[in-house]
């Protein structure tokens, strides 16, 4: 079967053999092959496009090649259905998770140590998403708790952030939102224009490599108490939203939700980072 190309592919993924990958990717649910594009794309829930290629492979300009190991994202309702079919279809290594409330992961690896990760939002109570943006800073502090100035330089994969970098990734995601909530907070309804924001341009810009961790944990912790304080006390303040000029519309119930689940989901990747290098 196959679906016509409607964007460019998502990622590049370079594979030890393609003929090997398109079996495994044909074989999914929901994965059918490419018209119209280049010969080598599957097309995953969603319409989302993913090129495949072997050792010599070149993405086109604009679509980016994973590292190894590298997670690729794919939005699709009713995981539980989903990995029933994958075991009935004798598809194995899929892990079903809830990271945090209101998401919902399954994780399956590729025959390249590639991970589709399948995710889809769930219904979460308002105190819960409140006691998720609460949980972070002690979270952050569990996480690093013990470690020491080598250890933040460990890397999680070869290629991947080291802890340092994941820390000053996760903090200026967290204060880039801050904005945002800030605004919806004091001018609800607004149209808003905010910087885009490149994460590893701000990696590189910030030299977050080589610059110490604490003033960032100072600042993402005194965010978070602000917006707390801020949400505890106007009224409707989890209603109050904003929007992009692309029509899309954020309340701060979603902000928060957004952010919580985003350093969350980093944090466990430094628990991770810590449990391969035994630390």
């Amino acid at each position: 079967m196959q679906q016509n190309v409607t964007r460019p592919p998502q990622v590049a993924l370079r594979v030890a053999s393609l003929e090997r990958s398109l079996r495994f990717y044909l074989s999914l649910p929901d994965f059918v092959r490419a018209s119209g594009g280049a010969p080598d794309e599957v097309i995953g829930p969603g319409g989302v496009p993913l090129l495949l290629g072997g050792p010599g492979l070149v993405p086109p300009s604009g679509v980016p090649e994973a590292a190894p190991g590298a997670w690729v994202y794919l939005n699709r309702p009713d995981l539980p259905a989903l990995a029933a079919e994958l075991n009935q279809q004798g598809i194995t290594g899929a892990e079903l998770i809830e990271p945090y409330p209101g998401y919902r992961h399954l994780l399956q690896p590729d025959p390249d140590g590639y991970v589709l990760a399948f995710w889809e939002s769930l219904p979460v109570a308002d105190d819960e998403v409140i006691a998720l943006y609460r949980s972070g800073v002690d979270r952050l502090r569990a996480a690093l708790a013990g470690l020491t100035e080598a250890d933040l330089a460990l890397p999680r994969a070869p290629g991947k952030w080291t802890i340092r970098e994941i820390i000053h990734h996760l903090v200026d995601s967290d204060l880039a939102t801050f904005h945002v909530i800030r605004l919806a907070l004091a001018l609800p309804g607004r149209t808003i224009h905010p910087d885009v924001w490149e994460p590893d341009e701000w990696m590189t810009g910030l030299a977050c490599a080589d610059r110490p961790i604490a003033p960032a944990i100072d600042l993402f912790a005194a965010s978070r108490a602000w917006v707390l304080e801020a949400v505890a006390t106007l009224p409707d303040s989890l209603s109050r939203w904003v929007q992009w000029p692309s029509g899309y519309r954020a309340e701060v119930r979603d902000l928060l939700r957004q952010v919580g689940g985003h350093a969350i989901h980093h944090l466990i990747q430094v628990e991770e980072t810590r449990k391969k290098h035994g630390r």
